[in-house]
């Protein structure tokens, strides 16, 4: 009861700050306009319940307060330098985004520190159009890894490319951790106010050090992240692997079409043959209120909607990870943003698994929603 009663007390508290944090939290001190620091939070308050699991032995509904961050942002002439520590709802603190840049020019840029790699849409962070990342980037992307990063951008064009431990930031004491190469290109034929269209690829190859790797499908949910379903292929000891993603993305006033396809091949040691897995996702927006969807040529990728938007999106996510069997996820949404600081979503999420080893057809239906304070 007092948890509750705690988890309560600090969630209308930061509800109350979001209807009344309108100024940017920056100190910048008189005597040195070069050097600024802004602080930077945010705090997500996610519930849920799953509509047939019942009898299932796991989490039916919950409400948690979870992936709450703090951190700042320091900028002194062409170096920035972030910092921040999250306290998730398993009661674990962590540093997530520990980096300095440099900006060489209005062009290019180099990130030192714990970042993630040119793959997947994991930047957007509080910019997700759903509540959860879908199935198939959970299941290609990798964790934030420390190591250093080159990006070139310009209207048209965006470069990024990087080299990476394949450790998590704990666990680099390891004798041989491995390593990541990851690479990006976007084009922006189109780039304008109000439409932008953009085609890209990426490419990560990672040496993973002979240790055990495995692609896990799981259910996009939040409320429930430790006994959410899934599946998992296992491909024991690996030598390397090579995973690829193509992506399109069109913006046009109060419209968003986004695709991706993204695949791997799974190099075992010795003279196993090579698996592949392979998924694809599409997701759609369209604001009921407001005039523009807003996007960000730095990441390329969309960003929340101004203030008082209201928006309806739908996200299709298909997985086969071969033998050890398929996914497919319908997600339709609802987003409202209050003000520059606090938004609401509502999803529902029918995920569907098939073909698993000695495992029954099963299809999930699940409601959630999250409100998100965010500095």
């Amino acid at each position: 009861m007092k948890k509750k009663l705690r988890n309560a007390f600090l969630a209308a508290s930061l509800a109350a700050l979001g209807f009344q944090a309108e100024a940017q939290i920056t100190v910048a001190p008189s005597n040195d306009s070069d050097f600024k620091l802004k602080f930077v939070g945010r705090t997500n308050l996610d519930a849920g319940t799953f509509l047939n699991r019942n009898n299932d032995g796991q989490v039916d509904n919950a409400m948690v307060i979870g992936d709450t961050r703090l951190g700042f942002v320091g900028t002194y002439q062409k170096w920035e330098g972030k910092v921040e520590i999250c306290y998730t709802n398993e009661g674990k603190i962590s540093f997530r985004d520990v980096t300095i840049k440099y900006g060489l020019n209005d062009h290019n840029k180099i990130t030192f520190g714990n970042q993630f790699m040119p793959y997947g849409i994991k930047l957007t962070g509080i910019n997700y159009k759903f509540v959860e990342d879908g199935s198939v980037d959970m299941a290609f992307c990798p964790a934030r890894k420390v190591g250093v990063n080159y990006l070139y951008t310009t209207d048209p064009l965006n470069l990024s490319a990087g080299f990476y431990s394949n450790g998590a930031s704990d666990e680099l004491k390891a004798v041989n951790a491995g390593f990541n190469l990851a690479a990006q290109l976007i084009w922006r034929p189109v780039f304008n106010e109000t439409t932008v269209f953009h085609i890209g690829g990426a490419f990560l190859y990672t040496d993973n050090a002979n240790k055990e790797y495995k692609i896990s499908g799981t259910t996009p949910v939040s409320f429930a992240t430790g006994t959410r379903p899934s599946f998992s292929a296992a491909y024991g000891e690996v030598n390397n692997t090579e995973r690829y993603e193509g992506q399109m993305l069109f913006i046009k006033s109060k419209w968003l079409l986004e695709a991706h396809v993204m695949g791997a091949n799974i190099n075992p040691l010795g003279d196993g043959d090579s698996k592949s897995a392979f998924g694809t996702w599409g997701q759609v927006s369209y604001q009921i209120i407001g005039d523009q969807q807003k996007y960000n040529k730095t990441t390329a990728l969309p960003t929340n909607s101004a203030p008082g938007t209201l928006e309806v999106l739908a996200r299709v996510d298909y997985l086969d990870l071969d033998d050890y069997g398929k996914q497919t996820d319908f997600e339709l949404g609802f987003n409202y943003f209050i003000n520059k600081h606090f938004n609401v979503k509502l999803n529902y999420v029918l995920a569907s698994f098939k073909d698993r080893p000695g495992v029954d057809d099963k299809a999930y239906n699940a409601l959630q929603t999250r409100l998100q304070f965010y500095f």
